[in-house]
């Protein structure tokens, strides 16, 4: 996992933007208002708090990308939103050093909660404040990695 401010790794080659969203349905640390997107090859993560919610994306609802979860968009519309990922985020983890994506849905009283684990043990915890959440997570985690998802 790389934190912002480490160097910034270039698009790889093939990569392709799969999908995400941003919001008050998601929370990171003391932090209401978070956004999580998957590519091809790694997660990242946006405190959009942080960014300002109006200038991330070109402010579209949600964080959408065409009013989508997972949207259809062209190789370069998928290169210039990796590239806004990439200067406005928080985190990116490849998918080669995730080992588990759990998913544990809100209940009546308490938050759901998303835990990344990599191969080397570390989590990352996102907080699900709506059921909302977890089902776009658990329909995008579905489509980026499968074989690791728990629900």
């Amino acid at each position: 996992m790389r934190p912002a401010g480490e160097e910034k790794p270039k698009m790889e080659q093939g990569e392709q933007f799969l999908g995400g969203f941003a919001g008050g349905f998601l929370a990171k640390g003391g932090t209401i208002g978070y956004g999580l997107y998957a590519t091809t090859k790694r997660l990242i993560g946006v405190n959009v708090v942080k960014v300002g919610a109006r200038s991330f994306l070109g402010g579209q609802m949600a964080g959408f990308v065409h009013g989508q979860l997972i949207p259809t968009v062209s190789a370069d519309e998928s290169a210039k939103v990796i590239e806004e990922l990439d200067e406005k985020k928080d985190f990116d983890m490849r998918k080669d050093q995730i080992s588990r994506i759990e998913l544990k849905s809100p209940g009546l009283l308490g938050l759901g909660q998303m835990t990344i684990t990599t191969q080397l043990r570390q989590e990352t915890k996102i907080g699900l404040r709506h059921k909302e959440a977890y089902q776009r997570l658990k329909d995008l985690m579905q489509v980026f990695y499968p074989e690791v998802v728990a629900l």
